[in-house]
Protein backbone atom coordinates (compact mmCIF):
# COMPACT_ATOMS: atom_id res chain seq x y z
CA UNK A 1 0.00 0.00 0.00
CA UNK A 2 2.72 2.47 1.01
CA UNK A 3 4.76 1.49 -2.03
CA UNK A 4 1.92 2.26 -4.44
CA UNK A 5 1.18 5.59 -2.78
CA UNK A 6 4.88 6.48 -2.82
CA UNK A 7 5.23 5.68 -6.52
CA UNK A 8 2.17 7.77 -7.39
CA UNK A 9 3.46 10.65 -5.27
CA UNK A 10 6.84 10.56 -6.98
CA UNK A 11 5.17 10.55 -10.40
CA UNK A 12 3.08 13.56 -9.38
CA UNK A 13 6.20 15.38 -8.17
CA UNK A 14 8.00 14.61 -11.41
CA UNK A 15 5.10 16.14 -13.32
CA UNK A 16 5.21 19.24 -11.10
CA UNK A 17 8.96 19.75 -11.43
CA UNK A 18 8.95 19.31 -15.19
CA UNK A 19 6.26 21.97 -15.69
CA UNK A 20 7.95 25.19 -16.91
CA UNK A 21 5.25 27.45 -15.46
CA UNK A 22 5.58 25.91 -12.00
CA UNK A 23 9.38 26.23 -12.07
CA UNK A 24 9.15 29.84 -13.27
CA UNK A 25 6.62 30.68 -10.55
CA UNK A 26 8.88 29.23 -7.84
CA UNK A 27 11.89 31.13 -9.17
CA UNK A 28 9.96 34.41 -9.29
CA UNK A 29 8.62 33.89 -5.77
CA UNK A 30 12.14 33.17 -4.50
CA UNK A 31 13.49 36.34 -6.11
CA UNK A 32 10.66 38.45 -4.70
CA UNK A 33 11.20 37.09 -1.19
CA UNK A 34 14.92 37.64 -1.56
CA UNK A 35 14.39 41.28 -2.47
CA UNK A 36 11.94 41.87 0.39
CA UNK A 37 13.92 39.88 2.97
CA UNK A 38 11.14 38.74 5.35
CA UNK A 39 11.73 37.03 8.72
CA UNK A 40 14.79 39.20 9.42
CA UNK A 41 16.71 37.67 6.49
CA UNK A 42 17.31 41.24 5.30
CA UNK A 43 19.67 41.60 8.28
CA UNK A 44 21.37 38.23 7.82
CA UNK A 45 22.38 38.39 4.15
CA UNK A 46 23.68 40.69 1.46
CA UNK A 47 21.30 41.03 -1.55
CA UNK A 48 22.64 38.25 -3.80
CA UNK A 49 23.08 35.64 -1.01
CA UNK A 50 19.64 36.60 0.30
CA UNK A 51 18.00 35.97 -3.09
CA UNK A 52 19.87 32.67 -3.39
CA UNK A 53 18.73 31.69 0.12
CA UNK A 54 15.08 32.30 -0.67
CA UNK A 55 15.18 30.61 -4.05
CA UNK A 56 16.67 27.55 -2.34
CA UNK A 57 14.08 27.74 0.44
CA UNK A 58 11.17 28.01 -2.01
CA UNK A 59 12.28 25.09 -4.19
CA UNK A 60 13.15 22.79 -1.29
CA UNK A 61 10.06 23.78 0.67
CA UNK A 62 7.82 23.24 -2.33
CA UNK A 63 9.35 19.81 -2.94
CA UNK A 64 8.98 18.81 0.71
CA UNK A 65 5.41 20.09 0.87
CA UNK A 66 4.38 18.40 -2.37
CA UNK A 67 5.89 15.12 -1.21
CA UNK A 68 4.49 15.16 2.33
CA UNK A 69 1.04 16.36 1.36
CA UNK A 70 0.83 14.20 -1.76
CA UNK A 71 1.88 11.05 0.08
CA UNK A 72 -0.66 11.68 2.84
CA UNK A 73 -3.50 12.19 0.34
CA UNK A 74 -2.54 9.16 -1.76
CA UNK A 75 -2.39 6.94 1.33
CA UNK A 76 -5.81 8.15 2.46
CA UNK A 77 -7.29 7.52 -0.99
CA UNK A 78 -5.98 3.95 -0.91
CA UNK A 79 -7.37 3.25 2.57
CA UNK A 80 -10.75 4.93 2.02
CA UNK A 81 -12.38 5.03 -1.40
CA UNK A 82 -14.37 8.16 -0.50
CA UNK A 83 -12.61 9.93 2.37
CA UNK A 84 -14.06 13.03 4.00
CA UNK A 85 -12.72 16.14 2.30
CA UNK A 86 -11.81 17.80 5.61
CA UNK A 87 -9.81 14.75 6.65
CA UNK A 88 -7.91 15.02 3.37
CA UNK A 89 -7.25 18.72 3.92
CA UNK A 90 -6.07 18.15 7.50
CA UNK A 91 -3.75 15.25 6.65
CA UNK A 92 -2.37 17.00 3.56
CA UNK A 93 -1.64 20.10 5.63
CA UNK A 94 0.06 18.17 8.44
CA UNK A 95 2.08 15.97 6.08
CA UNK A 96 3.17 18.96 4.05
CA UNK A 97 3.79 21.34 6.95
CA UNK A 98 5.94 18.96 8.99
CA UNK A 99 8.33 18.32 6.12
CA UNK A 100 8.48 22.01 5.22
CA UNK A 101 9.40 22.86 8.82
CA UNK A 102 12.22 20.30 8.69
CA UNK A 103 13.51 21.95 5.50
CA UNK A 104 13.46 25.34 7.24
CA UNK A 105 15.44 24.00 10.22
CA UNK A 106 18.01 22.19 8.08
CA UNK A 107 18.56 25.03 5.58
CA UNK A 108 19.07 27.53 8.40
CA UNK A 109 21.46 25.17 10.18
CA UNK A 110 23.52 24.62 7.02
CA UNK A 111 23.48 28.16 5.63
CA UNK A 112 23.54 30.22 8.82
CA UNK A 113 24.96 27.72 11.27
CA UNK A 114 21.98 28.06 13.59
CA UNK A 115 18.66 26.18 13.72
CA UNK A 116 16.82 29.35 14.72
CA UNK A 117 16.75 32.85 13.30
CA UNK A 118 14.34 35.66 14.16
CA UNK A 119 10.95 34.65 12.81
CA UNK A 120 12.08 31.02 12.35
CA UNK A 121 12.47 29.87 15.94
CA UNK A 122 11.59 26.86 18.05
CA UNK A 123 8.47 24.76 17.81
CA UNK A 124 6.58 27.75 16.43
CA UNK A 125 8.23 27.14 13.08
CA UNK A 126 6.57 23.74 12.77
CA UNK A 127 3.25 25.15 14.03
CA UNK A 128 3.30 27.98 11.49
CA UNK A 129 4.27 25.67 8.64
CA UNK A 130 1.48 23.20 9.45
CA UNK A 131 -1.17 25.92 9.80
CA UNK A 132 -0.14 27.59 6.56
CA UNK A 133 -0.07 24.23 4.76
CA UNK A 134 -3.58 23.38 6.00
CA UNK A 135 -4.84 26.72 4.68
CA UNK A 136 -3.13 26.15 1.32
CA UNK A 137 -4.58 22.63 1.09
CA UNK A 138 -8.07 23.96 1.88
CA UNK A 139 -7.81 26.67 -0.78
CA UNK A 140 -6.53 24.17 -3.31
CA UNK A 141 -9.28 21.61 -2.68
CA UNK A 142 -12.20 23.99 -2.18
CA UNK A 143 -11.49 26.78 -4.64
CA UNK A 144 -8.73 25.85 -7.10
CA UNK A 145 -10.01 22.49 -8.31
CA UNK A 146 -10.35 22.05 -12.06
CA UNK A 147 -14.15 21.66 -11.96
CA UNK A 148 -14.76 24.89 -10.04
CA UNK A 149 -17.91 26.85 -10.95
CA UNK A 150 -17.43 28.95 -14.03
CA UNK A 151 -14.89 26.63 -15.62
CA UNK A 152 -15.29 26.52 -19.38
CA UNK A 153 -15.69 22.75 -19.56
CA UNK A 154 -17.86 20.69 -17.24
CA UNK A 155 -17.51 16.91 -17.32
CA UNK A 156 -20.52 15.18 -15.79
CA UNK A 157 -18.64 12.10 -14.58
CA UNK A 158 -16.26 14.29 -12.54
CA UNK A 159 -19.18 15.86 -10.67
CA UNK A 160 -19.96 12.42 -9.22
CA UNK A 161 -16.53 12.18 -7.57
CA UNK A 162 -15.43 13.36 -4.17
CA UNK A 163 -13.91 16.83 -4.42
CA UNK A 164 -10.37 15.66 -3.74
CA UNK A 165 -10.57 13.13 -6.61
CA UNK A 166 -11.64 15.62 -9.26
CA UNK A 167 -8.90 16.27 -11.77
CA UNK A 168 -7.87 15.41 -15.29
CA UNK A 169 -9.79 12.29 -16.37
CA UNK A 170 -7.29 9.56 -17.29
CA UNK A 171 -9.31 6.37 -17.78
CA UNK A 172 -12.27 4.32 -16.58
CA UNK A 173 -12.37 0.56 -15.97
CA UNK A 174 -15.17 -1.86 -15.11
CA UNK A 175 -14.92 -3.73 -11.79
CA UNK A 176 -17.94 -6.02 -11.36
CA UNK A 177 -20.94 -3.66 -11.29
CA UNK A 178 -18.78 -0.59 -10.66
CA UNK A 179 -16.79 1.77 -12.86
CA UNK A 180 -13.43 2.79 -11.44
CA UNK A 181 -12.93 6.40 -12.51
CA UNK A 182 -9.25 7.39 -12.40
CA UNK A 183 -8.11 11.01 -12.54
CA UNK A 184 -4.86 12.86 -12.00
CA UNK A 185 -5.89 13.35 -8.36
CA UNK A 186 -7.17 9.94 -7.37
CA UNK A 187 -9.68 7.24 -8.18
CA UNK A 188 -13.18 6.31 -7.11
CA UNK A 189 -15.64 3.46 -7.68
CA UNK A 190 -19.06 4.46 -9.01
CA UNK A 191 -22.05 2.13 -9.19
CA UNK A 192 -23.05 2.56 -12.85
CA UNK A 193 -22.71 1.04 -16.30
CA UNK A 194 -19.70 1.72 -18.49
CA UNK A 195 -21.97 2.95 -21.28
CA UNK A 196 -23.46 5.57 -18.96
CA UNK A 197 -20.03 6.56 -17.67
CA UNK A 198 -18.81 7.08 -21.24
CA UNK A 199 -21.79 9.33 -21.97
CA UNK A 200 -20.99 11.40 -18.89
CA UNK A 201 -17.35 11.68 -20.01
CA UNK A 202 -18.48 13.53 -23.13
CA UNK A 203 -16.21 16.48 -23.72
CA UNK A 204 -13.05 14.48 -23.02
CA UNK A 205 -11.16 13.22 -26.07
CA UNK A 206 -11.08 9.47 -25.51
CA UNK A 207 -12.24 6.09 -26.72
CA UNK A 208 -13.11 2.59 -25.58
CA UNK A 209 -10.18 0.21 -26.11
CA UNK A 210 -11.71 -2.84 -24.43
CA UNK A 211 -15.12 -3.85 -23.17
CA UNK A 212 -13.86 -3.02 -19.67
CA UNK A 213 -11.66 0.00 -20.39
CA UNK A 214 -12.13 3.55 -21.68
CA UNK A 215 -9.13 5.87 -21.92
CA UNK A 216 -8.61 9.60 -22.38
CA UNK A 217 -6.13 10.50 -25.10
CA UNK A 218 -4.32 12.94 -22.80
CA UNK A 219 -3.99 10.21 -20.17
CA UNK A 220 -1.77 8.01 -22.37
CA UNK A 221 1.90 7.75 -21.52
CA UNK A 222 2.92 5.31 -24.26
CA UNK A 223 1.76 2.32 -26.29
CA UNK A 224 3.67 -0.97 -26.43
CA UNK A 225 3.17 -4.19 -28.34
CA UNK A 226 3.68 -7.48 -26.50
CA UNK A 227 3.25 -10.87 -28.15
CA UNK A 228 1.18 -9.32 -30.91
CA UNK A 229 -1.12 -7.49 -28.51
CA UNK A 230 -1.25 -3.73 -27.90
CA UNK A 231 -0.82 -2.44 -24.35
CA UNK A 232 -1.55 1.17 -23.42
CA UNK A 233 0.36 2.54 -20.44
CA UNK A 234 -1.41 5.42 -18.69
CA UNK A 235 0.16 8.37 -16.90
CA UNK A 236 -0.28 6.69 -13.50
CA UNK A 237 1.64 3.62 -14.70
CA UNK A 238 -1.40 1.37 -15.19
CA UNK A 239 -1.21 -0.84 -18.30
CA UNK A 240 -4.46 -1.56 -20.15
CA UNK A 241 -4.96 -4.01 -23.03
CA UNK A 242 -6.47 -3.10 -26.38
CA UNK A 243 -8.91 -5.84 -27.41
CA UNK A 244 -8.68 -7.19 -30.95
CA UNK A 245 -12.12 -5.78 -31.75
CA UNK A 246 -11.00 -2.25 -30.83
CA UNK A 247 -7.63 -2.24 -32.62
CA UNK A 248 -8.97 -0.68 -35.81
CA UNK A 249 -10.87 2.01 -33.90
CA UNK A 250 -7.72 2.83 -31.96
CA UNK A 251 -5.74 3.04 -35.21
CA UNK A 252 -8.37 5.29 -36.75
CA UNK A 253 -8.08 7.53 -33.69
CA UNK A 254 -4.32 7.72 -34.17
CA UNK A 255 -3.49 6.00 -30.89
CA UNK A 256 -2.06 2.92 -32.59
CA UNK A 257 0.14 2.90 -35.66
Amino acid sequence: MIGNALQLTLREMRALFTAPKALAAMAILGIMLGLVGPFSTFDYFEPIPRVAYWICMVFLGYAAGAFGGGLAVNLINQVWKSPNVWLVILCAGIGSGMLVSIVVYVVNAVVIGDWDIDGFSGILTAVYCVLISICVAALHVLFLREDRPGASKQIEILARLQIQNRGQLLYMSMQDHYVNVVTSRGQELLLMRMSDAMKEAEGVDGLKIHRSHWIARDGIKRVDRQNGNYIVEMLDGTKLPVSRGQVQAAKDAGILT
